[in-house]
């Protein structure tokens, strides 16, 4: 795959990538903005490359610089319909795209990041391709591209350092539900329907609670009930590596130690995310995948703890490992002979 992809154009005709349907369809671009006026401007007026009509709706999580005024002088600059919320308290994530979902009504919804780019006609090929499906749980998503702030190196598509087997299971049909990494499917690549969006209200509480990331609980209940689809060669969103990002805290290391508690933070975090998945399976609408996924919930909630070598074999059986070896090991010897101690609130 081509990965010298420009910012504001891909090599692909825009007119194929128009909307097909024939009555009005509401899209809701969901933003959440913490502290980062340094690049939401180009993230907004990336989005303006569309033909679809859409609403941004916006949270500011409290940010303490000029990220409020930047929002809105961007959008007012660029032609997109702005709808404000911000909230008393401070919530971080994942509370703060909960938020905008709680409260934002729309046919089709896009999580938005503050600090990417998206490629010219992201928000209309994904349209399209629900169009016909917009009464049904549908979840599209697409190879993003990594680029690198201030640094010279090359752009890459995500499916290129996540490896193929990844890119299998986001093809594959049925798909897998990945463990350790939404990475093949993150969300600001997502875009799903009101009826994914209704049955996450029906266990909002649950996801507030025990959700990791937004990104996450919505891509999980949505295979467990209804359908998640790769696009293909679409246009994507331009994903911007930089120190200040939530997910740096994830950059694997090549020290042992860090790895070592790595395996630590997992622990918990999976942990609680399956027990939420657990508690919401019994309501959730029934779909193939809904059974698969109450058995590795159940597998997978109690991880935090120290673990039988038959239940690391059932959770090989699941791949329900790092991919790298040297980490998947140190994994497993976490698991057979250490509790995992408790994540904080600032470490989640």
């Amino acid at each position: 795959m081509d990965t010298g992809l420009s910012v504001n154009a891909i090599n692909h005709q825009l007119d194929s990538a128009l909307p097909s349907h024939n009555r009005p369809i509401s899209v809701a671009v969901l933003l959440a903005t913490h502290n980062c006026e340094t690049f939401v401007a180009q993230q907004i007026r990336s989005l303006a490359d569309n033909r679809t009509k859409f609403k941004l709706y916006w949270l500011d999580d409290h940010s303490v610089d000029n990220t409020r005024d930047t929002v809105r002088s961007t959008a007012q600059q660029a032609g997109i319909d702005l709808v404000e919320q911000h909230y008393p308290v401070h919530l971080g994530l994942p509370s703060s795209f909960f938020q905008l979902l709680d409260s934002v009504e729309a046919d089709i919804y896009l999580f938005c990041d503050q600090d990417d780019v998206w490629q010219c006609g992201k928000i209309d090929v994904a349209v399209d391709n629900m169009a016909c499906d917009i009464n049904r749980p549908i979840l599209t998503f697409s190879d993003s591209i990594l680029f690198y702030e201030n640094e010279a190196r090359p752009r890459r598509r995500l499916s290129d350092t996540v490896g193929a087997r990844r890119v299998r299971i986001a093809l594959q049909s049925p798909p897998m539900f990945e463990v350790f990494s939404r990475a093949i499917a993150p969300g600001h690549t997502q875009a799903f329907t009101r009826s994914v969006r209704d049955v996450y209200l029906r266990h909002r509480d649950i996801a507030r609670e025990h959700a990791f990331m937004h990104d996450w609980w919505i891509h999980d209940i949505t295979i467990a009930f209804g359908t998640a689809r790769m696009l293909v060669d679409a246009p994507t969103a331009l994903w911007r590596q930089h120190s200040l990002s939530f997910c740096a805290r994830y950059t694997p290391s090549r020290k042992i130690a860090q790895k070592w508690n790595r395996a630590q933070h997992w622990r918990q975090v999976i942990a609680k995310h399956m027990l939420g998945l657990v508690l919401c399976t019994p309501t959730l609408p029934d779909g193939v995948h809904k059974e698969r996924l109450c058995r590795l919930g159940q597998l997978l909630s109690n991880i935090h703890r120290r673990q039988t070598p038959f239940q690391v074999l059932k959770m090989l059986r699941h791949r329900a490992f790092p991919q790298s070896f040297q980490s998947a090991l140190i994994f497993v010897i976490a698991c057979l002979f250490s509790d995992a101690p408790a994540v904080s609130a600032r470490e989640r």
